[in-house]
């Protein structure tokens, strides 16, 4: 059962402090606090310069923060050379067409099944407004991306791409050689990370999520990891401990496939009580400030929904067609 004890003062702060304190230098997380109680600590993008001297930044995130992207990367560089992005929910993607009319030499790099939706994000924009309404709105409408600005990641030097489905059918893991070892961006292949004493992983699984997709991507990071490499989640963080980590996210994963099965017949929100209560990788939910609760419940209820559509997919021998 989860540890219901309050909280002890600070532990949720104190987290976030060794987390950022513990990034390999050079390596830079910008938190990009949306205008919602509990949307810190949330969405993050990453910046660095790479082995070539190239200016990396890894998810710009959503318009609506673009403008503070721009101002915490103003004191490190004058300049872009090369975007990645994991995948184009918008929480992710939805500023790039701001960010590279700030930055004119930004080359982008993104799934190929992604790319139309940033060169034309309509499409993109209507479907997510449909899932996740007012909350979508809040992330702002995306600019179109000029075309010209896309590279193709077969001819990128000194970046690995992974096709890394689940989350989504167009999301990639990328593995960039940093120091002594390497920076693997992995988006949300291995879930949502809280920095507290007591564990807070999360699936990310909403609608339209592929469960099979998703472990063997967790298998495949596993397997491609080295020693020395740090896991940087998109939402949020980063860890050295990251074979410890993707075996956690697989082995959670499974839980949750087998719990929501045996619960398929009852609501969203019984389910999500019981994870709550039974999951030890959940045991951090205690921990965590009320807004910030909150926003967890949002997410935990829409990876449910996800959970079990895909669980009803695979009782119904449905198809499963390419998303957004």
């Amino acid at each position: 059962m989860t540890d219901t004890r309050p909280a002890k003062h600070g532990d949720y702060e104190e987290g976030v402090a060794r987390c950022l304190a513990g990034l390999p230098k050079g390596l830079n997380l910008f938190d990009l606090p949306q205008p919602r109680a509990g949307f810190r600590q949330f969405i993050s993008s990453w910046f660095f310069v790479d082995g070539m001297g190239r200016r990396v930044v890894v998810d710009p995130g959503p318009a609506s923060t673009i403008p503070l992207l721009f101002e915490k990367l103003s004191p490190l560089t004058n300049g872009v050379d090369l975007v990645l992005i994991t995948h184009i929910h918008l929480d992710h993607s939805g500023g790039i067409g701001q960010f590279c009319e700030r930055f004119p030499d930004a080359k982008v790099v993104v799934h190929p099944k992604g790319a139309r939706h940033l060169i034309d994000p309509g499409k993109l924009w209507r479907h997510s407004l449909g899932v996740l309404g007012d909350l979508v709105a809040m992330y702002g409408e995306p600019m179109p991306l000029n075309p010209a600005r896309l590279l193709d990641w077969k001819e990128l030097p000194g970046v690995t791409v992974l096709e890394t489905p689940g989350h989504a059918p167009h999301h990639v893991t990328y593995i960039v050689p940093f120091q002594d070892g390497r920076l693997f961006f992995a988006g949300e292949s291995a879930g949502l990370s809280i920095p507290l004493p007591k564990p807070y992983f999360r699936p990310t699984t909403p609608p339209k999520f592929d469960g099979a997709a998703a472990r063997q991507t967790l298998r495949l990071l596993a397997e491609t990891l080295q020693e020395g490499d740090t896991l940087c989640y998109a939402h949020w963080g980063a860890a050295r401990d990251a074979k410890s980590r993707l075996a956690q996210a697989e082995k959670q994963l499974a839980n949750w496939l087998a719990i929501a099965s045996q619960m398929k017949d009852q609501p969203e929100e019984a389910v999500m009580k019981r994870l709550i209560a039974e999951d030890a990788l959940l045991s951090g939910y205690a921990s965590l400030p009320e807004d910030v609760k909150k926003r967890e419940n949002i997410f935990i209820r829409n990876s449910v929904k996800g959970v079990l559509m895909f669980l009803e997919e695979e009782r119904s021998g449905g198809e499963r067609g390419i998303t957004v």
